[in-house]
């Protein structure tokens, strides 16, 4: 009869947990949200943002390079390599935050990212092809499904994505 004296115990914890307003805490509320690139910015970051408004979100190291230049201010997603491309932003002294350069393990709402086949890239974007004269490989840019004002740029070569980014459309930074 011992076994039965902690039932009451359990019967009242229950109870107390189901009146719990914010509800019972489940797995699946726990489980992180995926963060894409686009068709915004990249979670909290929005294209337009200024460096300190960015630099505020958490998301991004501290903004560096001259602000005197079109696009000579950047900084990089927290979790990049912190060199080369791969998780760079462009600031752009008009524009705010003009681009934003994927890493690995990022990527775009329809699932393109570094790594990705060009069959993949093509399924998602059948209208992107290279700007510069490669069939397959090469750079091209893709408008962004649900934002008119900006675009994907997408390079590939060897049949891979080798980097993605998505930017504003009259991004004033290069090209």
């Amino acid at each position: 009869m011992k076994l039965l004296r902690p039932l009451p115990l359990l019967l009242i914890a229950l109870a107390l947990a189901a009146c719990d307003p914010a509800g019972p805490v489940s797995a699946s509320s726990a489980a992180p949200v995926a963060v894409t690139l686009g068709p915004a910015g990249y979670g909290e970051l929005k294209l337009g943002m200024t460096p300190e408004q960015a630099q505020a979100t958490g998301l991004i190291s501290e903004p560096a390079g001259s602000a005197g230049t079109a696009c000579g201010r950047y900084a990089y997603l927290k979790g990049a390599a912190s060199n080369g491309t791969e998780g760079r932003l462009f600031f752009s002294k008009k524009l705010g935050l003009a681009a934003i350069y994927g890493y690995a393990g990022i990527s775009t709402p329809e699932g393109v990212g570094i790594g990705a086949s060009y069959g993949q890239l093509h399924a998602a974007y059948p209208e992107w092809k290279p700007v510069d004269g490669g069939e397959h490989d090469g750079r091209g840019l893709v408008a962004v499904p649900g934002n008119p004002a900006a675009v994907y740029r997408i390079e590939v070569y060897g049949g891979r994505v080798v980097q993605v980014a998505v930017q504003a459309k009259d991004q004033d930074c290069y090209e």
